[in-house]
């Protein structure tokens, strides 16, 4: 079960209080995968094959989708955002940030806080990682962000 907080300025509001002017910063509790490394080939009825995410990392975004969207009623961010990542991983183990970014993304698309992932709509602020056993986690701050 992944925990969410939201928060908004500085301090924790109600969802009636969240405002699309303000920052969001969303705290999903766990590991986060890193999808990019956990593909598999998949046959399709046609006989095609494609790459798809295994089923670690699907659970965990439909999972984390379906809190997120619980958590975040409002209107989508239709306009251009900068989001800002740290990740709190439970172990040494090599990760890589971009593939654990895109995990978040595909999520937060998922749950319909963004409208898409592409280059015209999100801006990568910042990603940085860091060990804690207890306690891991992505934090995320999502905020608009003009050209």
């Amino acid at each position: 079960m992944l925990k969410k907080n939201l928060h908004c300025g500085n301090e924790l509001k109600q969802l009636g209080e969240v405002s699309m002017n303000s920052y969001l910063q969303l705290t999903i509790h766990g590991q986060t995968p890193a999808q990019k490394n956990s593909k598999q080939i998949a046959r399709l009825r046609d006989g095609r094959t494609i790459l798809i995410s295994n089923k670690i990392v699907q659970a965990w975004q439909k999972e984390a989708a379906k809190e997120l969207s619980l958590l975040y009623q409002r209107d989508t961010f239709t306009e251009r955002v900068r989001i800002s990542y740290m990740f709190f991983v439970k172990d040494n183990r090599g990760r890589d940030i971009d593939n654990m970014i895109a995990s978040v993304n595909d999520a937060l698309v998922k749950a319909g806080i963004i409208l898409d992932d592409k280059w015209q709509l999100l801006a990568i602020g910042s990603a940085d990682a860091q060990l804690d056993k207890e306690n891991p986690r992505a934090e995320i701050v999502i905020e608009k962000y003009g050209l």
